[in-house]
C-alpha cells in the first residue's frame, strides 16, 4: 500500500511541476510580446493599414409576389375548446389544488 502512496506522490509532484512550467512559458511568451510591441513603437515606422476591400454588391430585390386572396379561417364560433393537455395533467398530479377558470380567449 505504501507503494502505491509513493507513486501518487511522484504523479502529483510531476502535475505541479509541469504546472510551474506552463506558468513560466506563458510569462516568458507575454514579456516576449511585449519587449517586441515596444521596439516596434519605439522604432517610429508608420503602421500599415489593412487595404480596403469594396463593399459586396447589393442583393437584387425579390420579384413582387403577385396579391392573392388570402383567406384565414379561425375556429368556429360555436366549437368549445376543453382543457388542455397541461391543465388535465396537472389536475391529475395535484388533485387538491382549487381549480382555477380558463383565461378568456380574444375574440377573432
Amino acid at each position: 500500500m505504501a507503494a502505491g502512496y509513493v507513486i501518487a506522490i511522484a504523479l502529483e509532484a510531476a502535475g505541479l511541476v509541469a504546472l510551474v512550467l506552463g506558468l513560466l512559458m506563458v510569462r516568458a511568451e507575454k514579456q516576449a510580446k511585449a519587449a517586441e510591441l515596444k521596439g516596434f513603437l519605439r522604432s517610429g515606422q508608420p503602421i500599415q493599414r489593412a487595404p480596403r476591400v469594396a463593399a459586396p454588391p447589393a442583393r437584387p430585390e425579390p420579384a413582387a409576389i403577385p396579391a392573392g386572396d388570402i383567406l384565414v379561417t379561425g375556429a368556429p364560433a360555436d366549437a368549445s375548446l376543453g382543457p388542455s393537455e397541461a391543465r388535465e395533467a396537472l389536475r391529475r398530479a395535484f388533485p387538491d389544488l382549487p381549480e382555477f377558470p380558463a383565461a378568456p380567449r380574444a375574440a377573432a
